[in-house]
């Protein structure tokens, strides 16, 4: 169903409460679209937190932060390209918000609960392949902005794996900051 046909169904099967269809309709969607977004960040954030756990502590050869750092936003990118989460069902009335579902009765909100599932699902995959171009762009503004280098070294600073671990929690960080801008 898309909003269409359910205003045409609220039309013929009014509530008995006193809602405006029309803005608890525009209320619902956006705020599906932000949990949905909200979702998919935070879902970006957990995987980022998981491979820097996998990395942090193995043993790796040296290498330079700004290789490493490009090598891990490409690879971030192109795992969560294949990683996408899939909206869940019996989500919805997270999505849509409890004050949207209380104010619909049973039968109302049976009628736009596949709808919100769709508008999500549609919005969490858009915000997804956002992820992915956001970390596959990274690099050089992570590298700007840690004052990485080329150089190597034996120290436990310059090994592949801690940098690679570290460059996923900066990646973990911003995931969550755009998953909750204010």
């Amino acid at each position: 169903m898309d909003r269409k046909e359910i205003e045409t169904w609220f039309r013929k099967n009014p509530p008995e409460t006193r809602v405006d269809i029309g803005e608890l309709l525009d209320r619902c969607e956006s705020a599906v679209r932000r949990h949905a977004r909200e979702d998919a960040w935070l879902a970006a954030k957990r995987y980022a937190e998981k491979r820097a756990s996998d990395w942090h502590g193995d043993w790796s050869p040296p290498a330079s932060e700004v290789f490493v750092t490009t090598e891990v936003c490409h690879e971030l990118a192109w795992e969560l390209r294949h990683h996408e989460p899939k909206v869940e069902d019996g989500s919805e009335e997270h999505l849509a918000g409890g004050p949207v579902r209380e104010a619909l009765p049973d039968e109302a909100w049976d009628q736009i609960r596949s709808w919100v599932h769709d508008l999500a699902a549609e919005e969490e995959h858009a915000t997804w392949r956002e992820i992915v171009r956001y970390t596959n762009r990274r690099a050089g503004e992570i590298i700007r902005k840690q004052g990485f280098t080329r150089e190597t070294g034996w120290d436990e600073n310059h090994r592949y794996s801690e940098i690679a671990s570290h460059v996923a929690q900066i990646l973990a960080r911003e995931y969550s900051l755009r998953a909750h801008p204010r």
